[in-house]
């Protein structure tokens, strides 16, 4: 006789299953179509921020960027250390709704040509309990899933994933980048809706 034996079966009602509203990301049963961007949205000489490219869904795009940092002269070692800690650890931090940002926080918007804006400080949008729940009232931009980074004595490189909800019309908008801690003042980068209004037609469904 076994000493160990595996447990019985309980009998489990089906858990409903509830589909990821697109405010929050893309649907996992579309496949997206890349829109090559390479734009740069912040450059010194020690930090770049670039968004490299864009999947277009019909409900939104997943957007790609890059932040790559180096030592420049007169930064010793101890410095670098320090700031690729505060790089991987603070630039996700979480905030706190009516308190000033922290300058370590990497803030992306994006702004439309009717002054509609979204940005990744807004916070996530909320409900309570109600499912599937309603659609926010305007614009979404989050961080999404995915990403990661690495670090040496020579190199730091970072990558963000946000998804912007809903799509964004065929026109020209702005996205744009802050980081204080990093002396990376506002700036706006203005990026072809138009290109990624194309693409998101041609994304289509793994399945029929």
């Amino acid at each position: 006789m076994d000493f160990f034996t595996a447990p019985p079966a309980h009998d489990r009602e089906p858990e409903e299953e509830r589909v990821l509203p697109p405010w929050l990301g893309p649907s996992d049963t579309v496949l997206g179509r890349t829109v090559d961007i390479s734009r740069t949205l912040f450059h010194s000489e020690a930090l770049a921020i670039v968004l490299t490219s864009a999947v277009a869904f019909p409900e939104g795009v997943k957007l790609h960027v890059r932040i790559v940092a180096r030592p420049v002269e007169g930064v010793n070692k101890d410095t670098w250390w320090e700031r690729r800690d505060l790089m991987f650890e603070r630039s996700h931090s979480r905030f706190r709704p009516g308190k000033a940002l922290e300058d370590e926080i990497l803030r992306f918007g994006v702004r439309f040509s009717d002054g509609g804006k979204a940005t990744t400080v807004d916070g996530r949008p909320r409900y309570d309990g109600e499912w599937p729940p309603p659609p926010p009232d305007g614009p979404v931009l989050q961080q999404h899933s995915g990403g990661g980074g690495s670090g040496s004595d020579r190199l730091i490189s970072l990558r963000w994933s946000l998804w912007l909800w809903p799509l964004p019309p065929a026109e020209p908008f702005e996205v744009a980048v802050e980081w204080p801690a990093f002396d990376v003042p506002l700036t706006f980068t203005e990026i072809d809706g138009a290109a990624i209004a194309a693409a998101a037609e041609h994304a289509r469904p793994y399945w029929p």
